[in-house]
């Protein structure tokens, strides 16, 4: 179980990370159920918004969740809490391809010349 002031999460993600009030207060509402091995990167976040990267499981690291799925903190968090319980999906995480957005094209009419 994660300690941390639920009402700082809030602010921080309200004004500093643009999330809506309702989703600020999911995300500081259900922190609290992330695994305990991730507490000091939280903390070390809440303290000066950087991103540890001494916690890995299976060689995936909070900026690596963050990068390759263009994630932001909280996201990164939940998806490690995942890997931490289940280091065979981290496994797979690294496997997988680098998810590249990019402008939303119309696909081509195969009958246009």
């Amino acid at each position: 179980m994660l300690k941390y002031d639920a009402e700082k999460v809030k602010e921080i993600l309200i004004h500093e990370e643009g999330y809506s009030e309702t989703m600020a207060e999911t995300f500081s509402e259900t922190l609290v159920n992330l695994h305990e091995d991730l507490q000091p990167a939280l903390d070390q976040w809440l303290e000066d918004r950087t991103i540890s990267e001494e916690i890995t499981v299976e060689g995936v690291t909070l900026k690596m969740i963050m990068e390759k799925r263009r994630d932001d903190f909280m996201g990164a968090l939940t998806s490690m809490s995942v890997f931490i319980k289940k280091p065979e999906l981290a496994k797979d995480f690294l496997d997988q391809p680098t998810i590249i957005r990019g402008p939303f094209r119309k696909p081509r009419d195969r009958n246009e010349s």
